[in-house]
């Protein structure tokens, strides 16, 4: 199969990277910092840590570059590293998980070109819903749903980044999708209520 222009520019960037090329490097960033920081938003509490762990793993990716072989999209290898840096700097740390303010907005909702404001006001308020209730579900729902759904990974990809078996990861994810229904439907009932 004939890779794809896009794929195949990636793959340029990558070379150039790995002889050494730190402005290849940026565009890597710019390409992947977005979701990098929103799934280590996901697991950690604040943004500064969040922040910190996404830039050390874009170091520890510059550095292990030449590690990395094609055999899976660079942004399921990047992912893993911010993964895992996570959870280490959630060991050492002991941190608590996410509370609310998690997901960037930009991830989790397009807004429309149209500029129709009515319906930017309806995602603005469906996009609050879905990061309160992602704030309390547990760390490995939230993280399965922001991986699958606002970074677009393939269950492949999830196992890859997290470590998890397929098997594990399906589950995981159908009961990630009955807990989010559940939070939203628990807030939306609670929001009726209020208004009666």
């Amino acid at each position: 199969m004939k890779p794809s222009n896009e794929s195949y520019a990636m793959d340029l960037i990558i070379a150039k990277v790995k002889e050494g090329d730190t402005s290849a490097f940026n565009v890597l960033i710019e390409e992947y910092k977005g979701m990098a920081f929103t799934l280590a938003l996901k697991m950690m509490k604040s943004r500064e840590d969040a922040e910190e762990v996404a830039q050390d793993s874009f170091l520890k990716a510059y550095k292990n570059i030449r590690q990395f072989e094609g055999k899976s999209k660079f942004s399921t290898w990047l992912y893993t590293i911010v993964y895992n840096t996570a959870l280490t700097k959630l060991r050492k740390k002991k941190l608590p998980m996410a509370d609310s303010d998690v997901l960037s907005e930009d991830n989790l909702v397009a807004y429309s070109e149209s500029g129709n404001e009515w319906r930017k006001l309806q995602r603005e308020e469906r996009t609050n819903y879905i990061k309160k209730a992602l704030s309390l579900m547990r760390k490995e729902d939230s993280v399965v749903i922001t991986l699958f759904y606002m970074n677009e990974n393939s269950l492949q990809e999830i196992c890859e980044i997290t470590g998890w078996e397929l098997s594990n990861v399906k589950v995981r994810l159908h009961r990630a999708r009955k807990r989010l229904l559940k939070e939203l439907e628990g807030m939306l009932d609670e929001e009726v209520r209020s208004l009666l």
